[in-house]
Protein backbone atom coordinates (compact mmCIF):
# COMPACT_ATOMS: atom_id res chain seq x y z
CA UNK A 1 0.00 0.00 0.00
CA UNK A 2 1.35 3.44 -0.95
CA UNK A 3 0.40 6.90 0.17
CA UNK A 4 1.63 10.41 0.75
CA UNK A 5 2.90 11.50 4.17
CA UNK A 6 5.35 13.97 5.61
CA UNK A 7 8.74 13.11 4.12
CA UNK A 8 11.25 11.55 6.47
CA UNK A 9 14.13 11.59 3.96
CA UNK A 10 13.92 15.34 3.36
CA UNK A 11 15.46 16.01 6.77
CA UNK A 12 18.53 13.99 5.79
CA UNK A 13 18.87 15.61 2.38
CA UNK A 14 18.72 19.06 3.95
CA UNK A 15 21.75 18.17 6.06
CA UNK A 16 23.72 17.71 2.84
CA UNK A 17 22.79 20.97 1.08
CA UNK A 18 20.37 23.84 1.83
CA UNK A 19 17.04 23.26 0.10
CA UNK A 20 14.80 25.94 -1.35
CA UNK A 21 11.06 26.11 -0.53
CA UNK A 22 10.35 25.33 -4.20
CA UNK A 23 12.44 22.16 -4.08
CA UNK A 24 10.79 21.05 -0.84
CA UNK A 25 7.35 21.59 -2.36
CA UNK A 26 8.27 19.48 -5.39
CA UNK A 27 9.76 16.82 -3.14
CA UNK A 28 6.64 16.59 -0.97
CA UNK A 29 4.45 16.39 -4.07
CA UNK A 30 6.30 13.51 -5.68
CA UNK A 31 7.74 11.43 -2.81
CA UNK A 32 5.87 8.21 -2.12
CA UNK A 33 5.88 5.77 0.80
CA UNK A 34 5.51 2.01 0.76
CA UNK A 35 6.30 -1.20 2.62
CA UNK A 36 7.95 -4.36 1.29
CA UNK A 37 7.64 -7.69 3.06
CA UNK A 38 10.80 -9.68 3.72
CA UNK A 39 11.92 -11.44 0.54
CA UNK A 40 10.09 -9.10 -1.87
CA UNK A 41 11.97 -8.41 -5.11
CA UNK A 42 11.97 -4.65 -5.74
CA UNK A 43 13.76 -4.85 -9.05
CA UNK A 44 14.37 -7.81 -11.36
CA UNK A 45 17.29 -8.41 -13.67
CA UNK A 46 16.55 -7.21 -17.20
CA UNK A 47 14.22 -4.42 -16.06
CA UNK A 48 14.66 -0.65 -16.04
CA UNK A 49 14.76 0.48 -12.40
CA UNK A 50 12.41 3.45 -12.14
CA UNK A 51 12.73 4.25 -8.44
CA UNK A 52 15.27 5.78 -6.05
CA UNK A 53 14.62 4.44 -2.53
CA UNK A 54 15.36 5.92 0.88
CA UNK A 55 15.25 3.24 3.58
CA UNK A 56 13.23 4.42 6.56
CA UNK A 57 13.30 1.04 8.34
CA UNK A 58 14.61 -2.34 7.25
CA UNK A 59 17.31 -3.75 4.99
CA UNK A 60 17.76 -4.16 1.24
CA UNK A 61 20.37 -6.04 -0.77
CA UNK A 62 21.60 -5.92 -4.35
CA UNK A 63 22.59 -9.15 -6.07
CA UNK A 64 23.39 -10.71 -9.45
CA UNK A 65 22.56 -14.17 -10.75
CA UNK A 66 25.76 -15.66 -12.16
CA UNK A 67 25.94 -19.29 -13.27
CA UNK A 68 22.76 -20.10 -11.32
CA UNK A 69 24.23 -18.59 -8.17
CA UNK A 70 23.14 -15.43 -6.34
CA UNK A 71 26.06 -13.09 -5.65
CA UNK A 72 25.24 -10.37 -3.12
CA UNK A 73 27.09 -7.14 -3.97
CA UNK A 74 25.76 -4.75 -1.30
CA UNK A 75 23.57 -4.50 1.79
CA UNK A 76 21.96 -1.29 3.02
CA UNK A 77 19.71 -0.35 5.94
CA UNK A 78 18.14 2.69 7.62
CA UNK A 79 18.87 6.21 6.33
CA UNK A 80 20.53 5.03 3.11
CA UNK A 81 19.59 5.70 -0.51
CA UNK A 82 19.50 2.63 -2.77
CA UNK A 83 18.69 1.87 -6.38
CA UNK A 84 20.11 0.06 -9.36
CA UNK A 85 22.79 2.54 -10.36
CA UNK A 86 22.82 1.47 -14.01
CA UNK A 87 19.09 0.84 -14.22
CA UNK A 88 18.06 4.15 -12.62
CA UNK A 89 20.66 6.76 -13.55
CA UNK A 90 21.19 5.51 -17.13
CA UNK A 91 17.54 4.42 -17.31
CA UNK A 92 18.34 1.19 -19.13
CA UNK A 93 17.80 -2.50 -18.44
CA UNK A 94 20.18 -3.67 -15.72
CA UNK A 95 21.38 -7.09 -14.62
CA UNK A 96 21.15 -6.30 -10.90
CA UNK A 97 18.31 -7.54 -8.70
CA UNK A 98 17.18 -5.71 -5.55
CA UNK A 99 15.45 -7.48 -2.65
CA UNK A 100 14.09 -6.65 0.80
CA UNK A 101 16.09 -8.64 3.36
CA UNK A 102 13.73 -7.64 6.19
CA UNK A 103 10.25 -6.14 6.33
CA UNK A 104 11.22 -2.75 4.95
CA UNK A 105 9.63 0.71 4.87
CA UNK A 106 10.85 3.13 2.23
CA UNK A 107 10.25 6.49 0.65
CA UNK A 108 10.91 6.64 -3.06
CA UNK A 109 11.09 9.05 -5.97
CA UNK A 110 10.35 7.99 -9.52
CA UNK A 111 12.76 8.62 -12.38
CA UNK A 112 10.70 11.32 -14.11
CA UNK A 113 10.33 13.34 -10.89
CA UNK A 114 14.05 12.97 -10.20
CA UNK A 115 14.94 14.23 -13.68
CA UNK A 116 12.58 17.18 -13.31
CA UNK A 117 14.29 18.13 -10.04
CA UNK A 118 17.74 17.90 -11.65
CA UNK A 119 16.66 20.13 -14.51
CA UNK A 120 14.80 22.65 -12.34
CA UNK A 121 16.51 23.08 -8.97
CA UNK A 122 20.27 23.83 -8.60
CA UNK A 123 20.37 22.14 -5.18
CA UNK A 124 19.14 18.90 -6.74
CA UNK A 125 22.25 18.79 -8.91
CA UNK A 126 24.45 19.45 -5.87
CA UNK A 127 22.70 16.64 -4.02
CA UNK A 128 23.18 14.33 -6.98
CA UNK A 129 26.90 15.09 -7.21
CA UNK A 130 27.42 14.65 -3.45
CA UNK A 131 25.57 11.34 -3.37
CA UNK A 132 27.38 10.13 -6.48
CA UNK A 133 30.74 10.76 -4.83
CA UNK A 134 29.58 8.80 -1.77
CA UNK A 135 28.47 5.94 -4.00
CA UNK A 136 31.84 5.77 -5.74
CA UNK A 137 33.66 5.79 -2.40
CA UNK A 138 31.59 2.80 -1.30
CA UNK A 139 32.11 1.11 -4.67
CA UNK A 140 35.87 1.65 -4.38
CA UNK A 141 35.86 0.10 -0.90
CA UNK A 142 33.91 -2.92 -2.15
CA UNK A 143 36.29 -3.35 -5.08
CA UNK A 144 39.35 -3.22 -2.84
CA UNK A 145 37.76 -5.64 -0.37
CA UNK A 146 37.05 -8.13 -3.14
CA UNK A 147 40.73 -8.10 -4.19
CA UNK A 148 42.10 -8.99 -0.74
CA UNK A 149 43.44 -12.55 -1.16
CA UNK A 150 42.47 -14.11 2.18
CA UNK A 151 38.94 -14.60 3.54
CA UNK A 152 40.11 -13.36 6.94
CA UNK A 153 41.59 -10.26 5.32
CA UNK A 154 38.31 -9.46 3.56
CA UNK A 155 36.40 -9.97 6.80
CA UNK A 156 38.78 -7.69 8.74
CA UNK A 157 38.53 -5.00 6.04
CA UNK A 158 34.73 -5.22 6.18
CA UNK A 159 34.73 -4.80 9.96
CA UNK A 160 37.30 -1.98 9.88
CA UNK A 161 35.06 0.01 7.54
CA UNK A 162 32.30 0.37 10.13
CA UNK A 163 30.06 -2.49 9.05
CA UNK A 164 29.44 -3.86 12.55
CA UNK A 165 25.70 -3.14 12.27
CA UNK A 166 25.41 -5.30 9.16
CA UNK A 167 27.61 -7.97 10.70
CA UNK A 168 25.24 -8.40 13.64
CA UNK A 169 22.06 -8.11 11.61
CA UNK A 170 22.28 -9.37 8.03
CA UNK A 171 21.87 -13.10 7.29
CA UNK A 172 25.23 -14.90 7.22
CA UNK A 173 24.58 -16.31 3.74
CA UNK A 174 24.38 -12.80 2.27
CA UNK A 175 27.42 -11.57 4.17
CA UNK A 176 29.41 -14.63 3.07
CA UNK A 177 28.39 -14.03 -0.54
CA UNK A 178 29.30 -10.35 -0.39
CA UNK A 179 32.70 -11.21 1.14
CA UNK A 180 33.27 -13.92 -1.50
CA UNK A 181 33.66 -16.87 0.86
CA UNK A 182 31.84 -20.08 1.67
CA UNK A 183 29.16 -19.79 4.39
CA UNK A 184 31.05 -22.23 6.62
CA UNK A 185 34.22 -20.14 6.27
CA UNK A 186 32.31 -17.01 7.21
CA UNK A 187 30.74 -18.73 10.22
CA UNK A 188 34.15 -19.85 11.48
CA UNK A 189 35.74 -16.42 11.08
CA UNK A 190 32.72 -14.67 12.61
CA UNK A 191 32.75 -17.04 15.60
CA UNK A 192 36.44 -16.29 16.20
CA UNK A 193 35.67 -12.58 15.91
CA UNK A 194 32.90 -12.83 18.52
CA UNK A 195 35.23 -14.68 20.91
CA UNK A 196 37.88 -11.98 20.44
CA UNK A 197 35.33 -9.25 21.16
CA UNK A 198 34.21 -10.97 24.36
CA UNK A 199 37.81 -11.48 25.54
CA UNK A 200 38.71 -7.85 24.87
Amino acid sequence: MSGRKISFSLYFLEKIVPLSPEFKLHYHRCIKHTHFKKGTILHKSGEVCNKLYFIKKGMIRGFHNVENKEITTWLSCENELVTSITGFFKHIEASECIQAVEDTYVEYMEYEDFQFALNTFPEALRLYNTLLVEYYIHAENRTLMSRIPSAKGRFDYFVANQNILLLNRAPNKYLASMLNMRPETFSRIFKDFEVTCVDS
